[in-house]
């Protein structure tokens, strides 16, 4: 247990691995000697300031409350709280004291008809659209990206220098409309969070509700989720890298890529599920009438022939993307970046390994950690062949029990699933059945505070290509 770990077990315990740190015990935490434990995520409202953080591969989540709208930043020791903080103040009109950065809006471009639109006593608006620092702004169409997620940059001598980003065109307010119905009634919510996740974020919440209903899925329950779960990953992964060969001109494998991508989308609709998987996963299990067995030997079938070509092309183009767009090994450790773009840049965290039942021989995937555009390409195609490595391990073993405890039922739980583009983490806490209060952190999250360093030096123009090898959502940014 380390320093910073005992300080936050030192508060009063309100739910399995949750601790609520009056001011100074707050203070004290943030402010531990020893190592920073890892942040997964900083969220803010009215009432109280939160950060999650990882104790080894286990979920430790602090609480502090706020008073007079103001708390103690955690970005003072936690930079990648500056996000959380950033889109606490826009929404409820909490300050952040001794934050970092710049108080730059995450959400506010100045064009809501009332400021601080979520808090109990919210003002109106000032008016008037506040445009982006940068002297070049980057439309979404720009991007690549398909939701309205804007750019800002500073470019000298035509290349980058600083970049900012707000998220206010992409912000959907999904998770203030989940507040008060039952998980059931918001789950077809959930499981439209993202294109990124239809799999992997309804699955989150699934496994936070389970936690906090003290609950705990079969194990042929939790093969069905793993099998689902691979099966958008190899998809998800397919859709990154014809992003990423699209923007450096290797047309070739942006279409082998598409094919397969679609041949998955064909197999899943042949076995009766939609394309994509949504509305596969629900609060206590998976929608009826899914035959999962069928389903993975289709997709195997499909997905298995194509390797070989895919592997060859990315081959071919991997020296156009040797060297770009470079996450730095230290960055991503600070920054809590996960999934492929983490574990290309030496961060080794992979949380399908904590979980009951997972057969862990065919995780097998090492990669290079160069932290380049290559790596990451790499790293995907090894994952798509550990995915139907995994289908052919979990078939020949569905649904064999484990002697996993279920947990306590305290109202309260921490979901977490790896999906293709990193962990997905849902705080939930229940009240007579309804949610009374709701975090969603996406990985996408973890990467805005490294995308300046990544980008530094190139013209705007490569911004497609990076934004793509990373694997960027603006709708899991801000939901």
């Amino acid at each position: 247990m380390t320093g910073m770990g005992r300080l936050i077990r030192g508060g009063e315990r309100l739910a399995l691995s949750h601790y609520r740190l009056e001011a100074a015990q707050w203070a004290e935490m943030l402010s531990a000697p020893g190592p920073t434990l890892p942040l997964v995520s900083c969220w803010v409202d009215e009432r109280s300031a939160s950060v999650l953080v990882l104790e080894g591969d286990r979920p430790l989540l602090a609480s502090t409350p706020v008073e007079d709208r103001r708390y103690l930043a955690p970005s003072s020791r936690f930079p990648g709280a500056e996000w959380g903080e950033r889109v606490g103040y826009d929404l409820y009109g909490v300050e952040a004291m001794e934050a970092r950065g710049n108080g730059a809006p995450a959400l506010d471009e100045g064009g809501w008809t009332s400021t601080w639109p979520l808090s109990g006593q919210p003002a109106p608006a000032a008016g008037g659209l506040r445009p982006l620092a940068g002297s070049h702004l980057l439309r979404p169409e720009q991007t690549g990206l398909s939701g309205p997620l804007e750019f800002s940059f500073e470019v000298h001598r035509g290349a980058i220098r600083t970049v900012e980003i707000c998220a206010g065109g992409a912000h959907r307010g999904v998770v203030s409309r989940l507040l008060g119905k039952t998980p059931e009634e918001a789950m077809p919510l959930v499981s439209r969070m993202t294109a990124g996740g239809f799999v992997a974020h309804p699955l989150a919440f699934a496994r936070a509700v389970a936690q906090a209903r003290g609950l705990l899925p079969g194990p042929g329950i939790r093969d069905v989720w793993m099998i689902l779960l691979e099966i958008e990953r190899m998809s998800i992964h397919l859709l990154d890298m014809a992003r990423t060969a699209r923007g450096v001109d290797a047309q070739l494998l942006a279409t082998h890529c598409d094919h397969a991508r679609e041949a998955i989308a064909r197999a899943c609709s042949e076995q009766g599920v939609s394309r994509r998987l949504m509305d596969m996963v629900t609060c206590d299990g998976f929608c009826d009438g899914l035959e999962i067995v069928p389903l993975a030997q289709a997709v195997h079938a499909t997905m298995q022939p194509r390797l070989a070509a895919l592997e060859e092309l990315q081959r071919v183009f991997a020296p156009r993307l040797k060297g770009f767009a470079v996450l730095d090994t230290r960055l991503a450790a600070r920054f809590a970046v996960g999934g492929v773009t983490g574990r290309a840049s030496g961060r080794g965290t992979d949380m399908r390994r904590r979980e009951a039942g997972m057969r862990l021989e065919a995780l097998r995937t090492t990669g290079s950690s160069q932290g380049d555009a290559r790596a990451r390409d790499g790293l995907r195609l090894s994952e798509i062949r550990d995915s139907l490595r995994l289908l052919e391990r979990i078939l020949g073993s569905i649904g064999l029990d484990d002697d996993e405890p279920a947990p306590d039922r305290t109202g309260e739980g921490i979901g977490v699933v790896e999906g293709a583009r990193g962990d997905v983490w849902y705080w939930v806490r229940l009240k007579d059945g309804r949610i009374e209060n709701l975090h969603v952190r996406d990985p996408g999250v973890s990467l805005i505070p490294v995308l300046e360093s990544m980008l530094r030096g190139y013209p705007v123009s490569r911004v497609p290509a990076a934004l793509g090898s990373i694997g960027l959502s603006p709708s899991g940014i801000a939901q």
